[in-house]
């Protein structure tokens, strides 16, 4: 049924549908009923690939535009949502969009600020330092000669993103209701965290924001350098920045010309990382080579479009997991994921720990310093999402942060330890949750608690006694099978009527043909009437038995 919404948007429907056609699709779209809804063009067919699916799927995002293309560079940071070979392919997805020209440049600007580009900025260079999906990044100049870096945005970006958007909520929406595994999956939520996501990344005062609080997070730091936004030169379509020259820290030849300690590098880049994860708990996410520069020795950070936040509570619990971890606490370790996860009604405790044991041989053996966190740590998370556990986003953040950390500290410094770089971070965490203050402070909070409680338990036992005496007492209980039994007994139940009344009227006929000879009703005799009757329904009920295949 083709929906006002639909119909709106017909054109882009249809291009999705035609791209999932083009790259091999096609089968996917009919084996889940979505040419119901797309638009799916008779002449197009599957073109002969001899690529994987991720690869695919790839080539899907890239020809949908911007918003898939996005999409897919969120989904490579969420190691909990796709097997690793399909996170491998989207980290190499590329932004395949031209470069937006000067005139498209020049409009958003004096759109924003209503003056002419050379008034805000007398010295503007044209050509881009880099284009992506949303935006493109510019250098120019203040008046004054300060030299300021822009993120200026797409025109119509939004508008588009919103349709895109659009259409991934109504596909969900429709999938969730036909389909039960994807219903059991969860995909309407994951939509809905991927469209507030993508939101995110395009309003750029809340990448400013962002930026200047982990700027003020490192304000008396000497080893990180997070770049000033011009606030009153930002909006949500443009972002300005100071701009500091930085060489990018995965290029080693350039790090060696400049003379700058690359083992040094390595360890502010992970202590710069574990100090915003675990003492700010509030982390870039994405921190990949193109995110990281280096300036005279300093570690630079760059693009906040993606941010990890970690609440006092959660903390906490990750402190618990690391000492559960060091003291190979399964049963521990196991209380923390369940805590702080989503969990399904039908996780099996038992089996959980053993697998997790099974997890903690493997690296029983291995010195702690020797051991890849971030791996062993995406490994622990794979075995509890086998079980349905599904845990925040931040700690699956966390995770992929970690293992980016390490790939690029592969390439600086393979001997170096992020273990050991982070155990000075952890004692520390572990005093300061367990010194006197926190202790008192837990203890205040928690007898707050068992007062209300005790405070509120004669209330309740009143309204439970007024319930009862009232009569209105309900006790639920479910069955998994007990509707499907239900319905088989009443069509057994009604079955069985059918075949009674069949049974009477069969006798009842052959009463009158006995005791009345052609007895008349309606100009057509009674007899033969009855006998009808008990042909069709006899037939009609053969035929509902066979139909269901329940004989």
């Amino acid at each position: 049924m083709i929906t006002l919404r639909r119909y709106r948007h017909f054109n882009r429907y249809k291009q999705v549908a035609n791209t999932l056609i083009k790259h091999g699709f096609g089968h996917l779209i009919h084996a889940l009923g979505l040419d119901e809804i797309l638009p799916v063009s008779k002449n197009m067919r599957e073109e002969k690939v001899n690529l994987s699916t991720p690869e695919r799927i790839v080539k899907v995002l890239e020809d949908l535009g911007p918003t898939f293309v996005k999409i897919g560079q969120v989904l490579s940071i969420r190691i909990d949502m796709l097997p690793s070979d399909y996170i491998k392919e989207l980290e190499n997805l590329q932004d395949n969009v031209p470069p937006l020209s000067e005139t498209e440049v020049r409009n958003v600007i004096e759109a924003e600020f209503g003056k002419r580009t050379e008034e805000v900025f007398p010295e503007f260079h044209w050509q881009p330092l880099a284009s992506a999906s949303i935006g493109q990044v510019h250098r120019a100049k203040f008046a004054a000669g300060t030299e300021v870096v822009i993120k200026v945005q797409r025109p119509g970006i939004k508008e588009l993103m919103e349709i895109d958007l659009e259409i991934l909520f109504d596909l969900a929406r429709f999938l969730d209701k036909r389909t039960s595994w994807i219903k059991q999956y969860g995909l309407l939520g994951v939509v809905e965290e991927l469209s507030n996501s993508l939101r995110g990344e395009i309003d750029y005062s809340l990448e400013g924001r962002n930026s200047e609080k982990i700027r003020n997070n490192f304000k008396d730091s000497q080893e990180v350098l997070v770049p000033r936004v011009y606030w009153e030169y930002t909006t949500n379509r443009i972002l300005v920045l100071e701009y500091v020259e930085s060489v990018k820290i995965s290029n080693l030849e350039e790090l060696k010309r400049r003379k700058w300690d690359i083992n040094q590098i390595a360890s502010k880049f992970v202590s710069a990382m574990i100090t915003q994860i675990f003492v700010h708990g509030f982390f870039h996410a994405d921190p990949h080579p193109g995110n990281v520069g280096v300036c005279e020795g300093k570690i630079v950070f760059m693009d906040y479009g993606q941010v990890g936040k970690i609440d006092e509570w959660t903390m906490n619990k990750y402190i618990d997991l690391i000492i559960y971890l060091i003291r190979q606490d399964v049963a521990g370790v196991v209380n923390v994921l369940l805590e702080f996860g989503v969990v399904d009604e039908q996780v099996e405790r038992k089996k959980l720990e053993r697998d997790i044991t099974r997890l903690k041989q493997k690296y029983y053996r291995a010195a702690f310093s020797e051991i890849n966190v971030g791996l062993a740590l995406r490994e622990m998370l794979l075995v509890i999402q086998e079980h349905n556990v599904k845990v925040p986003a931040e700690f699956v953040l966390m995770i992929k942060a970690l293992l980016t950390v390490e790939g690029v500290v592969q390439q600086l410094n393979p001997q170096l330890s992020i273990v050991e770089i982070a155990e000075p971070f952890g004692v520390e965490l572990f005093k300061k949750k367990y010194n006197l203050e926190n202790i008192t402070k837990h203890l205040v909070q928690q007898t707050y608690q068992n007062l209300k409680l005790v405070a509120e338990l004669p209330k309740q036992i009143n309204s439970l006694f007024s319930i009862l005496e009232e009569g209105r007492l309900k006790i639920r209980i479910e069955h998994g099978n007990l509707r499907n039994i239900i319905l088989g007994l009443n069509v057994a139940s009604n079955r069985i009527s059918i075949s009674i009344v069949l049974a009477s009227i069969i006798v009842g006929s052959s009463l009158i043909a006995q005791k009345f000879e052609r007895t008349i009703f309606l100009k057509v005799p009674a007899a033969e009437i009855g006998f009808l009757l008990a042909v069709v329904l006899g037939i009609w009920l053969v035929f509902s038995i066979l139909r269901k295949g329940k004989y």
